[in-house]
């Protein structure tokens, strides 16, 4: 339990949360694992480890979202880990950086659901617009109980970005940025110091300045 700015009680952190997702046109369900409940409203699609065979006979499958009635496609991708959760993960894109890699790789949406604000955005419906993102986890989880979708919680160790100005939890979102192209900048460096041109002291850290500029992306 950790105080947030912004909540007046403590906001709870390290539980995975399993749910279910129902698989359209049969009986069966897919249950994923999270420990950020309150995105799944910006869930695009299920993805599963091609050589899982747990999930072989719902590759893809659609699964019918119960708050927002999306249908979300069952993908294969070998970045799945199979044995981290249920082995079956949530892709939310706009909210985690993996999750974006991913929708790269497949060609899916990315709904953003968190405003820079922290608040739900209107994406998610009328009854989480506006919202805190950690008011509307308990909300999330009380309506997948009540669907009878809730599969069970458990303790999970996490890393946590928190800000070290304001105190508050690290949001993901999707911003638009702008970046410099810095190749030939950084060949030039690396090159200053091997012509003897610029010197690195101390001298041992020529070899982490070689690295750093040879890798840049």
């Amino acid at each position: 339990m950790l105080s947030v700015p912004g909540y007046e009680n403590k906001v709870e952190f390290g539980t995975m949360v399993s749910f279910a997702y129902p698989i359209e046109g049969q009986d069966g369900e897919v249950t994923v694992s999270t420990t950020r409940p309150e995105t799944m409203l910006g869930d695009v699609a299920v993805a599963v480890h091609p050589d899982d065979p747990r999930f072989q006979s719902i590759h893809g499958q659609q699964c019918r979202h119960p708050f927002t009635n999306r249908l979300l496609p069952v993908i294969t991708d070998a970045a799945v880990d199979m044995e981290l959760g249920t082995g079956a993960v949530k892709v939310t894109p706009a909210h985690d950086h993996a999750d974006f890699l991913l929708s790269q790789r497949h060609s899916l949406p990315r709904l953003t659901v968190i405003a820079g604000d922290g608040t739900m955005t209107p994406l998610c419906g009328q009854w989480l617009e506006g919202v805190k993102r950690f008011d509307a986890r308990q909300r999330v989880l009380d309506a997948l109980a009540e669907k009878k979708l809730l599969r069970g919680t458990k303790d999970h160790a996490m890393t946590l970005p928190v800000c070290s100005r304001s105190g508050d939890i690290v949001e993901p979102l999707l911003k638009k940025q702008w970046f410099m192209r810095c190749n030939d900048m950084a060949k030039r460096a690396v090159q200053a110091v091997e012509d003897g041109h610029l010197e690195i002291i101390p001298q041992f850290y020529t070899k982490t300045w070689k690295n750093w500029l040879s890798n840049v992306r």
